[in-house]
């Protein structure tokens, strides 16, 4: 099987990519409901991992291209979606996905939109897209105001003095208004709660590649102290808060 080196390596971080958040089911419904988006209607998630929101997409009974360049995340996700028939996984980038020219009614980007060449990325948009198709990106963003959150943070900060959140908690229209490619641009949230095992949850920590890239070579100490945070609550499910957010948005004519 193919692997595409790029500059977000999660090679390593695949494994525990799993115990990550799903995304909110009642956002995705709601946002395929506005695209008018219907049975079989072909669609494709770019940067696709281990399936997350690829499965999401294939239970409204979707067809479903999903491009992943990292080998060791598109075996997860092979693995995760292998109950479902309508699927094609390849390997690809956002700024080359090998996909055919005018074949996608919509296209998906969960928590990969942020790692993308955007120029090269609206190229190819505009190339795999049908006629006035459409553009989703979508992240789960936790709550940096919940207590243990905000302890997390002061882990993180102690050994990064300047974390950078990334462009994955940035405002995206402006970036969508700037490649004068679409129209109609709207932002949906949605607050929830994931109910997790705290070891699993700690092992979704070790799959951050914001936190990672960022250490300094500290990372195991970092996770290290944040398993320590988590494991100070004595039940053995925790419930942590998160908000789904997407932008999308209709190709112009």
């Amino acid at each position: 099987m193919k692997h595409i080196k790029t500059n977000w390596d999660y090679s390593k971080l695949a494994k525990n990519y799993d115990h990550r958040a799903e995304y909110d089911s009642s956002i995705v419904k709601k946002i395929l409901n506005s695209l008018k988006c219907k049975k079989n209607f072909p669609v494709a998630d770019i940067g696709a991992g281990t399936g997350k929101l690829t499965k999401q997409l294939l239970k409204h009974n979707l067809i479903v291209s999903a491009v992943e360049p990292n080998l060791n995340m598109r075996k997860f996700g092979i693995k995760n979606c292998k109950n479902y028939e309508k699927i094609n996984w390849s390997a690809a980038t956002a700024e080359k996905t090998g996909l055919f020219e005018k074949s996608l009614y919509a296209v998906f980007f969960g928590s990969s939109f942020n790692v993308v060449e955007y120029k090269k990325v609206f190229k190819e948009l505009k190339r795999i897209l049908i006629k006035n198709g459409f553009f989703c990106c979508l992240w789960n963003h936790r709550d940096l105001e919940d207590p243990l959150q905000k302890k997390i943070e002061k882990i993180k900060k102690k050994y990064i003095k300047n974390y950078n959140y990334g462009e994955r908690r940035s405002n995206v229209i402006p970036i969508l208004e700037r490649s004068n490619l679409f129209k109609k641009i709207k932002y949906l949230d949605k607050k929830f709660y994931h109910s997790t095992l705290k070891k699993n949850y700690i092992e979704a920590w070790k799959s951050h590649g914001t936190l990672k890239r960022q250490s300094n070579g500290n990372f195991k100490k970092i996770i290290y102290e944040i398993s320590k945070e988590i494991n100070k609550n004595d039940k053995e499910f925790i419930k942590v808060p998160f908000k789904t957010v997407a932008y999308f948005a209709q190709l112009k004519s």
